[in-house]
């Protein structure tokens, strides 16, 4: 006859201690006892979290910098904002603090979910896809530069176009996804209206490009585009803090 017996016990940052033991088969037998020692798992203390969160908005800001920089110093950024795409820094003396922009914005952005993630508010098969589409996007944003005569014509500048559509579209709706989620959370419904409010912010910014592209798939027509530049810029500074937001809330999550 055979017997075991085991016992699993699992909490933030305890130790989990798995026993198993088996008798004889047989009557007279000696038995035989297999113990497994107890391992410590650790959990990130709630400070070493928000240290990890203060990096993240440290480097998000950081980026943010770069772009004003950009915007205001006619050397490193000699574009016109109204009509120029962001994506166009790249071709411009400051290229390097576009690239620097868009990957800082990236790591940030993971530390931002990973956290969510782990304290269970980012959940959702299409919530995590989104977001992580947003991190994935913004850094082959910065690796795959666009073509400098404006097309997608090499396959490095059709990267870069499909990376900026979706890193466009994926942050509004990962926020608008959490912000739904958690709505009727008494300890979240603050973070999470402001989260949905910012994601529905950002539709309307996506019609000048989504218009043209589909007149241009469904008729063959290019219609004109009047200060997509401007469209573009005042989506990203919806998108920037949709994603402070969203750092605040895993801050909160982390007490």
């Amino acid at each position: 006859m055979r017997g075991n017996s085991g016992g699993l016990s699992e909490s933030d940052g305890t130790a989990v201690g798995i026993c198993f033991r088996e008798s004889g088969r047989a009557s007279g037998e000696p038995a035989v006892t297999t113990e497994l020692t107890p391992v410590l798992v650790s959990a990130p203390s709630a400070k070493a979290t928000k240290r990890a969160l203060g990096a993240a908005v440290v480097a998000v800001l950081l980026a943010a910098a770069f772009l004003v920089v950009l915007h205001v110093d006619r050397y490193w950024g000699p574009i016109d904002p109204v009509s120029a795409m962001l994506s166009d820094y790249a071709w411009t003396p400051g290229w390097w603090m576009w690239a620097a922009a868009m990957l800082l914005t990236s790591a940030g952005s993971v530390v931002v979910a990973v956290v969510l993630r782990r304290r269970g508010l980012l959940c959702g098969a299409l919530t995590v896809v989104a977001m992580a589409a947003w991190c994935a996007g913004l850094a082959a944003v910065a690796l795959f530069t666009k073509d400098p005569q404006g097309n997608a014509v090499s396959w490095v500048g059709k990267v870069h176009l499909g990376a900026t559509g979706i890193s466009c579209v994926s942050l509004p709706l990962a926020g608008w996804l959490l912000g739904r989620a958690h709505r009727n959370s008494p300890d979240w419904r603050g973070y999470a209206r402001w989260s949905r409010i910012l994601g529905l912010a950002a539709v309307p910014f996506f019609l000048p490009f989504l218009i043209p592209f589909a007149a241009n798939v469904a008729f063959g027509q290019h219609l004109p585009t009047v200060a997509t530049g401007l469209v573009e810029r005042l989506m990203a500074v919806l998108e920037l803090v949709e994603l402070l937001v969203l750092a605040g809330w895993a801050w909160r999550a982390a007490e």
